[in-house]
């Protein structure tokens, strides 16, 4: 069982639930997250936590039914909460329960480190020196890399469990989309999308930003979702986006990281070369997106532009910051794909 709430919850009535519905457990194990009253050296006087609707859920779904398939285990509960939420509160709840510990300790530990740092969450720090958005915790990356699903990142399933799990995700992602207005309304399918991770430091298996938009991409309906990860190189990554867009005939490339003006951020300037047709509207919309978060949104130098009939769209690289940039024109995308083909405005 798999909740998102902005109310708290009580961890007795959770158990005594999973109990009454599982007469066959022996042991049970809990695992209870609260707000600290520190991070990073700073006193937190307070956190304030995002998810995004639908994905969110999924993705833990897809752990929980992974845990269960793993483990031998009776039962799963996670319960996370949202919102603003002060010291000493409860964050997160996951109980593992089976006929025999072992197995309620091992599942337990899975579906948390897995939910750190798969499950779609962006958290807001209120401290003394102000306000301030987090990235993932190395030591979370840690735990989680230790998994054998997680040790090579997307590269661990052959080409059959992969289309396997896109059928699962995507006939899953719809279900919930029916339920938001907005996101019902953005359909990508038939669409093939690649998502290019740029970073000197990520791997695949660290990429929040790459899974965050692949979540969106299941969500959306897309026929077929590419995955890579280069490191901040102007030549390798122009390489790229030909092989992509030209060789392999995808409709859409979504890049995250490389659009800062640091010196080693290079992305629009490798997307400005293999493209012909910008399409300085985009652009406009993701940073006016970005800026209703965050004043740093300033800094984003992103690009959108066309290859041929192939749209190449430039996200920051955080997972928040991608996701909401997608989030801005994903519902234009198909319209500029038909315009690009001659189609008009009809």
């Amino acid at each position: 069982m798999v909740r998102i709430q902005t109310e708290d919850f009580s961890v007795d009535e959770e158990t005594r639930a999973l109990l009454a519905h599982n007469p066959r457990i022996g042991g049970i194990v809990t695992f209870l997250g609260t707000v600290r009253d520190f991070s990073s050296g700073e006193d937190v006087q307070a956190i304030e936590l995002e998810h995004y609707p639908g994905m969110t859920e999924l993705e833990l779904e897809r752990i929980e039914q992974a845990a269960l398939a793993r483990f031998s285990i009776d039962a799963i509960t996670v319960v996370h909460r949202v919102g603003r939420l002060t010291v000493s509160e409860n964050i997160v709840l996951v109980i593992a329960a089976s006929m025999h510990r072992a197995a309620a300790f091992e599942a337990c530990r899975y579906v948390i480190d897995h939910l750190k740092v798969r499950a779609t969450f962006w958290k807001k720090e209120f401290t003394a020196q102000g306000e301030r958005w987090v990235d993932s915790c190395p030591g979370c990356e840690a735990a989680a890399s230790q998994w054998d699903d997680l040790k090579a990142g997307h590269t661990h399933a052959d080409a059959s469990d992969k289309a396997h799990d896109h059928s699962h995700h995507h006939h899953h992602a719809h279900d919930a989309a029916a339920h938001r207005d907005h996101d019902h309304a953005i359909s990508w399918a038939g669409l093939n999308v690649g998502v290019l991770t740029l970073s000197d430091s990520r791997t695949l298996a660290q990429d929040a930003s790459g899974d965050a938009l692949e979540g969106m991409l299941l969500n959306y309906g897309a026929q077929s979702i590419k995955r890579a990860l280069l490191a901040d190189e102007q030549a390798a990554i122009e390489a790229h986006l030909r092989q992509w867009a030209d060789v392999e005939r995808l409709d859409v490339i979504l890049t995250t990281g490389g659009t800062g003006p640091g010196p080693r951020d290079c992305t629009p300037e490798a997307t400005r070369t293999v493209t012909n047709r910008e399409l300085p509207g985009f652009a406009e919309l993701i940073r006016s997106a970005g800026l209703e978060q965050t004043r740093t949104a300033v800094f984003t130098r992103g690009v959108s532009a066309f290859r041929q009939n192939c749209l190449i769209i430039n996200l920051p690289g955080s997972r928040r910051g991608s996701a909401h940039s997608l989030q801005a024109v994903a519902d234009l995308v198909p319209h500029a794909l038909r315009m690009a083909l001659g189609g008009g405005h009809g």
